[in-house]
């Protein structure tokens, strides 16, 4: 154990993964991100390794990687191992074993880890829900009206965005029941910004708690569409729940869904801030977004509150965000079976603060009953606005074709530089070396 926890073994590497890989039928290989830790006192230059495939017992390797940049006493770094595709639909765990370590035996006393290989008709795509409760009489709160509308304009694919208001002049205006129940618990103190309800996230930048929740994988996939019906005074909507891989047996799983509105603004709104606070160095990097506040010609009453506020992902009606509406998504759930759930927000001309209706969206949050997590999300506009009423809601954030986005083969996005492996880029695979 001591080479592991870092005591002065020589040659020493132990490997760690992320635990599931997905490929399609078909695939001849995919690339699993592996992170390899140096434990040892030397510079490593090179490692060789085997594979076992559980369910075959078929052997690969030995297989030796040299480093063209080596791995330094203490450093983990991300790399990608190819894996053979499986022969059937399912799970397996490929047992990956670091054997020699600058071509001599590799002291880590723990020197190897699972892969589970997943083999699926359809990828899986994790979007993140982040929740943003603030208030207008709270000068804090910009820093989460900031930080949620940078993330949502940075990773518009990704994210999932609701604002809900707490006991201010926008709260007056949308449902009185709209997420009932969960403003005490999630926003005793302003602002709360909460990914996926996991992680209280901090600050104008919100960017590592957001990538951390979309690294965890999942292979539920949800999508959701809407539409005006023919009074135009209500939106129908449609939920599509597809596992990608059959869920563990007595998995349970629920719908809740949320009407949100952009481009909220009323010349008679006035966000508290400080002018002081926002336009002084400690913010000077910023999200873009926070420029308004450090405007001082936005300011009014002194400088202490702005006018001309935009508000968006604004909540203004929601069903079951809590857990989810019960037995919206009855079990049993396999692979490739698609669960649908519908619903209908009426009489939305009550919500006068809506004052542009191209800018509602739908938001569907899928619930985990079973580890009372979220598991993932999507969101739609509403389609048929304006009399065309026969369209299905257009989804936001599930596009791939002409998308020079950079994705891994478990469907996540990639920043950044990527680590060598098989990666999708529009729809196609590359490899990166």
């Amino acid at each position: 154990m001591l080479a592991a926890i870092g005591c002065r073994a020589k040659n020493s590497v132990a490997p760690m993964t992320a635990g599931y890989v997905f490929m399609l039928p078909g695939d001849a290989e995919v690339m699993a991100q592996i992170n390899l830790t140096n434990w040892g006192d030397t510079r490593v230059t090179s490692f060789t390794y085997t594979l076992y495939y559980m369910d075959s017992k078929e052997s690969e390797g030995p297989m030796t990687v040299a480093l063209d940049t080596p791995l330094e006493d203490g450093e983990t770094r991300t790399m990608g191992i190819a894996i053979k595709a499986g022969k059937t639909l399912g799970k397996e765990d490929v047992l990956l074993n670091i054997t020699q370590v600058n071509g001599t035996y590799n002291e880590a006393s723990v020197s190897y880890t699972y892969i589970t290989r997943c083999t699926v008709n359809k990828m899986p795509v994790k979007r993140v829900l982040v929740e943003d409760y603030a208030a207008m009489w709270c000068w804090h709160c910009p820093v989460g009206l900031v930080a949620t509308d940078a993330l949502a304009r940075r990773f518009p694919d990704d994210v999932v965005a609701v604002s809900v208001h707490k006991t201010d002049d926008i709260s007056k205006v949308v449902s009185p029941t709209v997420y009932e129940g969960l403003i005490d618990r999630y926003a005793a103190t302003l602002p709360a910004v909460w990914i996926a309800r996991d992680n209280k996230a901090a600050g104008y930048d919100v960017t590592t708690a957001y990538q951390s929740e979309k690294s965890k994988v999942t292979y539920m996939n949800i999508g959701v569409s809407a539409r005006w019906d023919a009074t135009g005074d209500a939106i129908d909507v449609t939920t599509e729940v597809e596992p990608c891989m059959t869920p563990e047996e007595g998995s349970s799983y629920s719908v809740g869904y949320v009407l949100t509105a952009s481009g909220l603004t009323n010349p008679a709104w006035r966000q508290e801030a400080s002018y002081a606070e926002y336009s002084s160095p400690s913010y000077a990097d910023a999200p873009e977004e926070m420029k308004f506040y450090a405007d001082a010609a936005n300011y009014s009453d002194g400088y202490s509150k702005v006018k001309g506020m935009v508000y968006n992902h604004v909540a203004i009606e929601s069903k079951g965000m809590e857990r989810g509406i019960a037995n919206s998504l009855g079990a049993p759930y396999a692979m490739d079976e698609v669960k649908k759930h519908s619903t209908t927000f009426s009489n939305i001309s009550r919500y006068g603060v809506i004052g542009d209706k191209s800018k509602i969206e739908i938001v569907a949050v899928l619930f985990n009953n079973k580890t009372n997590k979220i598991e993932n999300a999507a969101r739609c506009r509403v389609d048929g606005y304006g009399g065309d009423t026969t369209g299905i809601g257009e989804a936001v954030g599930d596009k791939r074709d002409g998308d020079d986005r950079m994705y891994d083969m478990m469907g996540r996005q990639v920043y950044g530089k990527p680590a060598p492996g098989l990666y999708i880029i529009n729809g196609r695979k590359i490899i990166v070396k």
